[in-house]
């Protein structure tokens, strides 16, 4: 009985670690964190996040180019502040940039973006 008292109450401490360790998991993700879907049937080549008023590109979210089809997902390290984020995205094919402006993060998980070059208009929906 003794024996089986013991592994019960290690068993409920294993449990009780683990769903610790996935709270803290979830908790430390920014609210702000979303994934791009490029839909604009171009390849990207630059996605940057700035906040509002900051117009100096230079961190380039992306490892690699980003083809028609696929998604990067963007995470904020947590030092920035604010909900309301700028995005840049400049082509591959013919290194021009296109501006999302005052995209509300912090109430969106997904964004798709879309894009129209005869007419050069950019948008985007937003989940």
């Amino acid at each position: 009985m003794k024996k089986v008292l013991i592994k019960t109450i290690g068993a409920v401490a294993v449990a009780a670690a683990l769903v610790l360790c996935f709270q803290v998991a979830l908790s430390s993700a920014d609210q702000r964190d979303f994934t791009i879907v490029n839909a604009t049937g171009y390849p990207i080549r630059f996605i940057g996040i700035n906040p509002p008023g900051d117009e100096i590109w230079n961190e380039n979210e992306l490892d690699a180019v980003l083809p028609d089809g696929d998604r990067f997902r963007v995470e904020f390290a947590g030092i920035e502040k604010g909900c309301v984020w700028n995005i840049k995205v400049t082509w591959a094919d013919d290194n021009t940039s296109s501006f999302f402006r005052d995209v509300n993060l912090c109430k969106i998980n997904k964004i798709t973006l879309k894009y129209n070059r005869s007419a050069d208009t950019a948008s985007y929906t937003a989940e």
